[in-house]
């Protein structure tokens, strides 16, 4: 076994929130970094060009593309769930859009216990991150931050019409979703700046590298984690065929996503006892929360039929339409390859007693289906709409399937589990009808092509919505922060019961965001920076027998 040396921190993960944190604790501390990511190189052109998605997401070689079990309350449906597995992680392959979630998201998980992380402390970290290039509230957005955001560049005109027939069903246009209220409809917000992908390795990974502080590991799968008594004091890795060490002086911090970071922890000993205990591993800390609390937002695909004079995006895709939209970018950095599928989006509440947006729909000026997670384009004009389920009363749980780190965990999803995901998904996919039908829509719809005008009573949508439901593909939870029995980290994400550790992805959200979750994984890193660097400034005022034993993680539950 080869030891590479000593760092102060190790990052596992180099993807939305290690990358921030390499970029933060790189940055704001005379620390040595060291990162490790099991994936490859992001600089292929597909990785930089926005349309590039559909040549990563799916790929062996960029995805990990984990095989989910059969899901009972899918009528035992299996799927594919993409992952990030690359540097850049799923930033670097996913469909670029740019949601902060709702305001009350973030007080809900300070009202659960979780001190500090209301919207009122989040919001700094928000504004920090990014520099958003559109016109908003400046006491809500940021215009400094490495990330880029931007609105949506050269967007379809079906996108604009999309805003416009939603609010003559009466969801009233928002020009911006991220600042002080979510609900509405608008053009999307993406991470693109001049044309390219801006994913959470080019923002912040590596202008950190530039420094001599920051070293970034690919191709490096950590195996688990290695400890001294209940200190986390190193990690051990697969690379190139080789088992590696690396010891941490101060920290570990575990960012390698909500399937990736519990599968982790069990490894190393760290979750339910029961469960590590079939496979041979002694439960050092008994956390029974590890991998539980899996939240997904579930959503189906709507394909509406377009006139056949018009042009929808899915008509490009054959020899000539590709070459014509190619010199396009090219020539302007506009048009669809330098823009998302999905272009517009809305924040809407279902039923008048709900208390925030529950439901999201995202529309693409084009028309596809999925078979198994692969992306089928329709080769008619098309037009379609996503709704899905913003804060899902369902849960689902992951585990390992053996000790080995290649070997991909057991993951069931439950998207379906909750009687009230069905009921909001009902009425969503009612009122994405009734925005098809709005007279802006008029003169260019013809006949709904999935699931069809038949489908119209309740039964009829459950039973469609059982066959047909799929992820969105923003998981979350399954490291909940907390402070009950079942939670995983405390309120400062440190592991509970372990020193040394600490866990900083979607995976500790208690309760997944309302949208899409990059951006929130982002601010989570942030958040976790600010208070390791407080940690460890406030310690470098110990004597050095102090320093040795830094604070214990909070909570200790074994």
């Amino acid at each position: 076994m080869v030891n590479i040396g000593t760092y102060d921190f190790v990052i596992v993960g180099a993807g939305a929130a290690g990358s921030v944190l390499a970029n933060r604790l790189g940055k704001d501390g005379p620390w040595s970094v060291l990162v490790l990511e099991a994936g490859g190189s992001d600089w292929s052109p597909m990785h930089l060009v926005p349309a590039g998605k559909l040549f990563t997401l799916g790929n062996p070689r960029y995805d990990w593309r984990f095989r989910t079990e059969p899901d009972p309350s899918r009528l035992d449906r299996s799927e594919t769930w993409p992952r990030g597995k690359v540097v850049g992680g799923s930033t670097t392959i996913n469909g670029l859009f740019y949601v902060r979630g709702n305001p009350d998201d973030f007080d809900l998980w300070a009202r659960l216990g979780n001190e500090g992380w209301s919207y009122a402390d989040v919001l700094p970290h928000f504004r920090d991150l990014e520099s958003y290039a559109g016109q908003g509230d400046p006491a809500y957005r940021g215009t400094r931050g490495a990330l880029h955001v931007s609105d949506v560049p050269s967007p379809h005109w079906l996108s604009e019409r999309f805003v416009q027939a939603a609010g003559e069903t009466g969801i009233a246009a928002n020009t911006d979703y991220n600042g002080r209220v979510q609900e509405g409809a608008a053009l999307a917000q993406t991470t693109i700046h001049g044309g390219f992908r801006q994913s959470a390795a080019r923002a912040f990974l590596h202008p950190a590298r530039r420094t001599d502080r920051v070293r970034l590991e690919s191709g490096a799968l950590v195996d688990r984690i290695r400890f001294e008594g209940s200190r986390a004091c190193g990690v051990e890795f697969l690379q190139a065929g080789q088992r590696k060490t690396v010891t941490a002086r101060r920290e570990i911090i575990v960012c390698a996503g909500a399937i990736g970071s519990p599968c982790l922890l069990m490894r190393s000993g760290i979750g339910p006892a029961a469960e590590l205990s079939r496979l041979g591993i002694p439960a050092t800390t008994r956390l029974p929360g590890v991998g539980k609390n899996l939240q997904e937002h579930a959503g189906i695909w709507i394909v509406q039929g377009v006139q056949s004079g018009i042009h929808t995006a899915n008509m490009d895709y054959n020899a000539l339409g590709v070459a014509r939209q190619l010199l396009r970018y090219v020539m302007t950095r506009g048009g669809p390859v330098g823009t998302p599928t999905a272009q517009a989006l809305a924040f809407v509440r279902t039923a008048p007693d709900e208390r925030t947006p529950d439901v999201q729909i995202h529309f693409m000026p084009m028309g596809y289906r999925f078979v198994d997670s692969t992306m089928e384009i329709l080769k008619t004009p098309a037009i379609m709409a996503v709704p899905s389920v913003n804060r899902p009363d369902s849960r689902g749980e992951l585990t390992l399937s053996s000790t080995n780190p290649e070997d991909p965990p057991r993951i069931q999803p439950r998207l379906l589990e909750a009687r009230r995901d069905i009921e909001r998904l009902t009425a969503a996919c009612r009122l994405v009808r009734r925005i098809f039908a709005a007279p802006s829509f008029a003169d260019v719809v013809t006949v709904e092509s999935f699931p069809g005008p038949a489908i119209e009573s309740d039964e009829q949508w459950e039973s469609v919505l059982r066959e047909r439901v799929a992820p969105i593909y923003h998981i979350a939870g399954t490291c909940k922060m907390g402070i009950d029995p079942n939670a995983v980290v405390s309120p400062d994400l440190t592991v509970h019961g372990v020193a040394g550790l600490r866990v900083a992805d979607s995976s500790v959200m208690p309760v997944i965001t309302s949208g899409n979750t990059n951006a929130p994984t982002l601010m989570i890193a942030s958040r976790a920076a600010e208070m390791i660097v407080r940690d460890h400034k406030a310690a470098e005022s110990y004597s050095a027998p102090d320093r040795v034993a830094l604070r214990p993680a909070s909570g200790a539950h074994r």
